[in-house]
């Protein structure tokens, strides 16, 4: 899996300029515009747009993981190591995606892109 932080933000034009500008280049955008990637030399950002609740207003950041398997297997594997607070596979406007809860009950969000569903 690959870590990739995501940033809510208000302005998506405005974060990419700044992010672009520390030497971060735009790899994929949805259709809708509210998510972007950006790809830099060790590593991805993800510009999430903050609609509040039920997501992370503005100026927060969470950790996402994305995985090349299926969803289904990943959290088949994760109720099979015991893992009890595996959310379910939900759609998204960029592919699919799980939430998952570790000890400390930090959320992580697994994601399975779909890149027919980028510009």
């Amino acid at each position: 899996m690959i870590a990739m932080p995501i940033i809510y933000v208000t302005d998506v034009r405005a974060s990419v300029r700044f992010y672009s500008a520390l030497g971060f280049t735009e790899r994929r955008r949805s259709r809708t515009d509210n998510w972007v990637e950006l790809a830099g030399a060790g590593g991805m950002l993800a510009l999430h747009r903050s609609t509040g609740a039920p997501r992370p207003a503005s100026g927060r950041v969470e950790l996402s993981l994305l995985t090349p398997e299926p969803l289904e297997r990943v959290r088949e594997a994760l109720v099979k190591a015991g893992i009890v607070s595996v959310g379910p596979v939900m759609d998204e406007a960029y592919g699919r995606s799980l939430i998952v809860t570790d000890p400390d009950n930090l959320e992580i969000q697994i994601n399975e892109h779909d890149h027919e569903l980028y510009t």
